[in-house]
């Protein structure tokens, strides 16, 4: 009977020994894969504001170390990011870049014609660092002949190596959205006792900034509408439908009508209202 217990005994050890030795395993399994995820950090932002590290920092026309240099950057300089690609950062032109155009598609401080290069020098073998829109104003700096300098304008960019910046990501920017035609929804009638509408302050508002492409055009055949411009859609079958307003200070968004535009700023959509409206920070043309 005693040896009969002691075999018992033994097994019930032996059965626990190779449980504790499983939960063993798993646990470290456990552990190597939460030390896993702990090395997957997520990457660096590639867009916002960009501070510069270090003196003397060449920022070129494209993200190749053989391109041309279009200035140079000092430690401390902040500057617009726009995007990563891999080791390079897309940058807004500093106001020290020098930008050139031909001087026969410029009048009175404008381009007269769409899709004008600018370029980093005064020839047509230097490389493109932005685009002019037909009316687009400039600020010229000094006529050499053939060609003008201008002043960096907005749709002036450069690159540079993406070590030389610190970069601090801005307002959340989504990519480009896919908008679908606007759905007319039956409207279920109020009770009879409610005549109540929402006041301005009662209704709900919801605010996020966004980035948005579409056509820019005038408001038309509507009556007191919350603004003179808005996005709309590309035709599709003869029709087009509206994205959003926009509301903006500057008072020539004409010639951007019937352009393909990516606008970026606060959008605020109210509950009572079908479209949102934009309040427009910056205007790109996208060719």
């Amino acid at each position: 009977m005693k040896k009969f217990t002691s075999s018992c005994i033994s097994r019930r050890l032996a059965i626990l020994s190779i449980v504790m030795a499983c939960a063993a395993l798993v646990a470290t399994g456990s552990t190597r894969a939460d030390s896993m995820l702990a090395q997957a950090a997520p990457p660096a932002s590639s867009s916002g504001r960009g501070t510069v590290l270090k003196d003397r920092v060449s920022i070129r026309s494209r993200a190749d170390k053989n391109s041309e240099i279009v200035a140079q950057i000092n430690k401390g300089d902040n500057l617009e990011v726009l995007n990563r690609k891999g080791t390079w950062l897309h940058i807004a032109l500093p106001s020290s870049g020098k930008c050139y155009m031909s001087t026969r598609f410029i009048k009175e401080g404008a381009s007269t014609a769409d899709a004008v290069n600018v370029r980093c020098g005064p020839n047509a073998n230097h490389d493109v660092v932005g685009k002019l829109a037909k009316g687009e104003k400039v600020e010229v700096v000094k006529a050499e002949g053939a060609w003008t300098q201008i002043k960096p304008t907005a749709h002036c960019t450069c690159w540079i190596v993406a070590e030389f910046m610190e970069v601090a990501a801005t307002a959340p920017a989504p990519a480009a959205e896919v908008v679908s035609p606007p759905v007319a929804l039956p409207v279920a009638p109020l009770p009879a006792a409610s005549g109540i509408k929402p006041t301005e302050a009662e209704a709900e508002v919801h605010v996020q900034y966004v980035v948005k492409d579409g056509i820019l055009a005038s408001v038309r055949d509507e009556t007191n509408p919350p603004a003179s411009h808005e996005l709309r859609t590309e035709e599709v079958g003869g029709r087009s439908y509206r994205i959003a307003y926009l509301e903006t200070t500057e008072k020539n968004l004409a010639r951007y009508e019937g352009k393909h535009v990516r606008v970026f700023g606060n959008e605020r959509w109210r509950n009572t209202e079908r479209y949102p409206v934009i309040a427009v920070e910056r205007i790109d043309m996208v060719w």
